[in-house]
């Protein structure tokens, strides 16, 4: 049933579009499928929400007039927090006594539409003492090339990534 959700019912077959089946029916969606919502409010604005999370608001309007981060902001926001939810738990499980992290990023895009992201350089700052080099370049290698779902997505697209990092005392 469809429960009024415009993408709900048992037809709707849309992850797999393109196979054949003789009873669209019996087509179970994988367990892993994550699902989410979207709302156009006015203008360029939208509200939009994951299930199980919070509401997000983007606006694709003019730089100049936007009341929520632009798609592409978001995309680049969503790097950067995966990557940082990946390098704190890697530095916490491996104890290095880290009081901070804060990462800057600088995404360069296409001339020409699509005007998709092209480079992105993210420069991680670790703040603390006693920490080591070799332990923060892990963790960041790590998620750059194995955990960080976002960042991996990315560089499948094309997208090239430069990592930088700085160790800084604390305060």
């Amino acid at each position: 049933r469809s429960h009024g959700h415009p993408m709900g019912g048992a037809n709707n077959n849309l992850a797999g579009a393109g196979r054949s089946s003789s009873s669209a029916a019996t087509w179970v969606p994988p367990a892993n499928v994550m699902k989410a919502q979207l709302v156009h409010l006015d203008a360029m604005r939208f509200r939009a929400k994951a299930d199980g999370g919070h509401e997000m608001l983007f606006d694709g309007g003019d730089a100049e007039s936007r009341s929520g981060q632009s798609p592409m902001q978001g995309v680049l926001l969503a790097a950067m927090a995966c990557t940082a939810s990946d390098v704190v738990m890697i530095l916490r499980k491996e104890r290095v006594p880290f009081a901070s992290l804060e990462i800057d990023a600088e995404a360069e895009r296409a001339k020409d539409p699509p005007r998709v992201f092209t480079k992105i350089r993210l420069h991680y700052r670790v703040r603390g003492d006693g920490i080591r080099d070799s332990a923060v370049k892990r963790a960041i290698d790590l998620s750059s090339e194995k955990y960080c779902s976002v960042g991996v997505m990315l560089r499948r697209g094309g997208v090239e990534f430069v990592n930088t990092r700085g160790i800084l005392p604390m305060e």
